[in-house]
């Protein structure tokens, strides 16, 4: 586990990539600058979340060209995802974020691509504020990245639909890739939401999740063929 990093990382001017792994952001001077001039990609895996917000809040001064980021672990509050926004270039987010709960309020202005882990238990949730908040959104992708415990169906958060539709939806996304999807009470109620509301959708790739036998990966498809879709030029494949 990195425990210290040298002081002169935190402002090199020259770096333009970033990956930072089982960081412990309490590590980190508070009253130490960041100055990044030259960041355009970071990838950042939290081992613990305690002063994650002023390393993001930092950061997103220190780091004004930023138009990539992953985050992997404990980070979940308002002020982070609130910073994130602050990245006018900011076009691509990867999320895995262990655990979450409150909302935000702000905008992805520029934002066109989104990768969301599924693991978390209100993931959901969490995807619908970013497709809410993402008004040029074109491609969003599904998957399973961390090595979490999936939930079973019985403790699975039910799903809520929402009765205002994200407008991206009817207007920017075009391609949705759902990687370990499963024969779930939830999942197939998400699926149906996005197919029946992504009117712009050009192309859909579901990828039933690998545990799946023969028999079932054929109920996933032929299920998932039966949904209504609103966008009339869809192509629909699966992925085995």
């Amino acid at each position: 586990m990195i425990t210290a990093l040298p002081k002169s990382m935190y402002t090199c001017g020259t770096l333009s990539c970033l990956r930072l792994k089982a960081l412990v952001l309490d590590d980190i001077p508070e009253d130490y600058p960041i100055c990044l001039s030259s960041l355009n990609y970071l990838y950042l895996s939290v081992s613990i979340q305690v002063s994650a917000d002023k390393f993001i809040g930092k950061l997103s001064a220190g780091a004004p060209l930023l138009k990539k980021t992953v985050v992997q672990g404990p980070v979940y509050s308002d002020q982070f995802l609130d910073s994130m926004t602050s990245y006018s270039d900011l076009k691509s987010f990867t999320t895995c974020l262990l655990e979450w709960g409150p909302t935000v309020d702000s905008t992805f202005n520029k934002l066109e691509h989104l990768c969301m882990c599924t693991c978390s238990s209100g993931w959901w949730d969490l995807l619908i504020i970013f497709l809410q908040r993402s008004p040029i959104l074109r491609q969003l992708q599904l998957i399973k990245s961390c090595n979490s415990r999936p939930l079973s169906s019985g403790n699975q958060p039910g799903f809520t639909s929402t009765t205002h539709v994200p407008e991206c939806l009817s207007t920017t996304l075009q391609t949705l890739e759902w990687r370990d999807y499963a024969e779930t009470e939830f999942d197939m109620p998400v699926a149906s939401f996005l197919l029946k509301n992504a009117t712009r959708l050009s192309e859909a790739k579901i990828f039933p999740e690998y545990a799946a036998g023969p028999n079932e990966k054929l109920r996933i498809r032929t299920a998932l063929a039966k949904l209504s879709r609103g966008s009339p030029t869809c192509h629909l494949s699966f992925g085995n």
